[in-house]
C-alpha cells in the first residue's frame, strides 16, 4: 500500500518548517495510524508558534539540557531551529500536533567542533535523530486545550 507523501512549507520571518499530511508514512515509528491522523492546517501552526516562545521562557530556563555541552538554550534561540509537523488524535480523541526542532543556527565553532547545518532533507522526510542535546528536540501542542506537553529534550552520548 503506498501513500501520498505531501508535505507543505512554510515560512515567513520568525519560522520556517515542513507540514506533513495526515497521509505521510513516517518510516520506522511507531506513531500513530494514518487512520488517527489529521493534517495541521496554517492557522493552527501560528497559534501554536505565537504560545510557544512565551511557554518555553516560563518553563525551559534553567534545564540541564541546555549549556555549554548540551546546546543552546531553547528559548533564546527558538528562531534557529527548523520544524516539522505532523497532526495525530490522541487516546482521548484530542487533536495534538508533533513538533520536531532542527538545530540551523550553527556557528563557526560549532562547524570546527564536527557540527554541520542541516541538509534539506527535512523538508521531505521526517527526522528522527538521537543525541545532540539541545539542537534537537520536540514537543506535543494540544490544539482544543491550548496547552503544551512532553517537552523533549535530546540527550548527549
Amino acid at each position: 500500500m503506498s501513500y501520498s507523501q505531501e508535505i507543505e512549507l512554510i515560512e515567513n520571518r520568525k519560522y520556517e518548517g515542513a507540514i506533513f499530511s495526515k497521509n505521510y508514512n513516517i518510516p520506522y515509528s511507531k506513531s500513530p495510524t494514518i487512520e488517527k491522523r489529521f493534517t495541521p492546517t496554517k492557522l493552527e501552526i501560528e497559534e501554536l508558534e505565537n504560545r510557544l516562545s512565551k511557554y518555553l521562557r516560563e518553563t525551559n530556563k534553567n534545564k540541564p539540557k541546555e549549556n555549554k555541552h548540551y546546546g543552546p538554550k531553547i528559548h533564546k534561540n527558538l528562531n534557529k531551529y527548523v520544524r516539522q509537523y505532523i497532526g495525530f488524535i490522541d487516546q482521548f480523541g484530542q487533536r495534538v500536533i508533533h513538533v520536531n526542532f532542527i538545530w540551523n543556527g550553527y556557528s563557526l565553532m560549532e562547524s570546527i567542533r564536527g557540527w554541520t547545518k542541516p541538509d534539506d532533507s527535512w523538508k521531505t522526510e521526517w527526522q528522527i535523530i538521537f543525541d545532540g542535546g539541545s539542537r534537537y528536540w520536540n514537543i506535543n501542542y494540544i490544539i482544543e486545550k491550548e496547552k503544551f506537553i512532553d517537552l523533549n529534550v535530546n540527550g548527549v552520548a
